[in-house]
């Protein structure tokens, strides 16, 4: 990445090009517009950039660490919650869930107004959307538990990985199978001991978190987008085609009610601190 081969002095003031107070670094393409819609929402003015990936973004951190660089890194909290000697530093901020996604998908609201775009007319999901959202939770609790764990005591196994799908029901399906998710851990839970599984089990019983937010982003996308191809048949009668960008763009924003929404006002909470 070029910004790299600036000084951490050039990298500070960055945002002063584009008349910004601040300069705030990200991960990846997805990440700006999630980041600068909450950064608006608390009224900071900041220019957000992207720096091409997790280890990139790792040397951000690294600057800030070690040479109090005066910039700020926005990032995925991933499982930090349940992780010793985390980097925390107030020019470092978080998502409250794993990844951006977690909050992306989390109020009906947004993917109500996503099928009502597609159905052409008013919808209320309300009563299906939160019970799936409850029993997908719910169906892949081992998964996270054992996602965390691998995290946690550095196994280097892939659990969740970047799709759903080889979990779910059928190629149309939004809802996990427990035999598929049964037959996954029997492969993969010798690699922990029992006493591994234990500390994370404790540990997941005693956050406040939803279990929806310990579950990694990328892995939830093809099951909303199966999601929401059923609730527009449901309500219109008509099947869609829908991407994952279409979904990224329906859904990026994420910000309706957010004062009622502990996921974005925590963050955003955080956020205007910078102002103080």
């Amino acid at each position: 990445m070029a910004d790299l081969e600036y000084s951490k002095e050039a990298l500070e003031v960055k945002g002063l090009f584009y008349n910004k107070k601040i300069t705030v670094y990200v991960e990846g393409k997805d990440d700006p517009l999630f980041w600068d819609n909450l950064f608006n929402l608390a009224e900071v003015e900041a220019h957000i950039e992207e720096v091409g990936g997790s280890l990139e973004l790792e040397k951000y951190i690294t600057n800030i660490v070690d040479s109090n660089a005066e910039f700020y890194v926005a990032t995925d909290n991933d499982h930090n919650d349940f992780l010793e000697n985390i980097v925390t530093h107030p020019r470092i901020i978080r998502t409250y869930g794993y990844s951006i996604e977690n909050s992306m998908y989390r109020s009906y609201n947004e993917i109500e107004n996503t099928i009502s775009k597609f159905c052409r007319k008013k919808v209320d999901i309300s009563v299906d959307y939160n019970k799936w959202l409850a029993d997908f939770s719910t169906s892949v609790r081992d998964l996270i538990i054992l996602d965390i764990a691998n995290h946690k005591f550095q196994k280097g196994i892939s659990i969740f990985g970047d799709n759903c799908y080889k979990f779910l029901k059928g190629q149309k399906s939004f809802e996990i199978c427990n035999l598929k998710t049964e037959k996954f851990i029997e492969s993969v839970r010798p690699s922990f001991s029992t006493e591994e599984i234990e500390i994370v089990e404790d540990l997941v019983n005693q956050t406040e978190k939803e279990l929806w937010f310990h579950i990694k982003g990328h892995f939830i996308t093809h099951a909303i987008i199966n999601l929401i191809k059923k609730l527009v048949r449901k309500n219109s009668g008509q099947n869609i085609s829908l991407t994952n960008d279409f979904l990224y763009t329906l859904t990026i924003e994420c910000k309706e009610d957010w004062e009622n929404r502990i996921d974005l006002k925590t963050v955003i909470d955080e956020i205007k601190k910078i102002n103080n």
